[in-house]
């Protein structure tokens, strides 16, 4: 399949699952969305999972560039990439709200279907990686006990996804900046402070 055909096929099914999440999604949906016909999709992707999965690999791969943006190990010190990460969570949740929610859909597959479960384990495992690789920088982070480092990780996944998911069922019932600020001292004034 060429790239093209693959981007055509994966837009579509991101429009279609955005609105009708993964649990309604049929494949003549996405052949409709993508002005192709159902047999053709089927000759791209075999079944609707074979779909899925590629679109959490391009979910991922989405979430990891944009990344790019706002972390920079070699010109930035271990706060500033810190508050990148808070600042790219933000950003998404403002400005990229069906990557969100098609976020939180696959973890709701992921309780449900094996495969899409590991794929999505490993999204968090490269989130968390990438909060290690932040944290690892910082020369503050040495002071810090162990067992909170190894925890930072996960509470800092925590606190970007748990901000995504009450701010958007529920718009306006607090302030996204005031939220990531909070977010950002609390982390900072467990490495930083010390």
């Amino acid at each position: 399949m060429t790239k093209d055909i693959k981007k055509k096929i994966l837009d579509a099914a991101m429009k279609v699952v955005s609105r009708e999440k993964i649990s309604g999604t049929r494949m003549y949906m996405i052949a409709e969305e993508a002005k192709m016909s159902q047999g053709n999709l089927h000759y791209h992707f075999a079944t609707k999972n074979d779909i899925m999965t590629s679109l959490l690999d391009e979910v991922q791969e989405k979430f990891s560039a944009l990344r790019k943006n706002y972390i920079d190990l070699k010109n930035k010190d271990a706060k500033e990439n810190i508050k990148g990460l808070f600042d790219q969570k933000k950003d998404e949740i403002m400005n990229r709200k069906e990557l969100e929610y098609i976020q939180f859909d696959y973890w709701v597959q992921g309780t449900v279907n094996e495969e899409i479960r590991k794929k999505f384990q490993n999204t968090f495992n490269i989130w968390r990686n990438n909060v290690n690789e932040i944290l690892e920088k910082g020369e503050s982070i040495e002071k810090v006990n162990d067992e909170i480092k190894n925890m930072l990780p996960f509470i800092m996944v925590s606190l970007m996804l748990g901000g995504s998911l009450q701010y958007l069922i529920d718009e306006g019932k607090f302030d996204l900046d005031k939220y990531f600020n909070a977010a950002e001292k609390l982390i900072f004034d467990e490495i930083f402070q010390k």
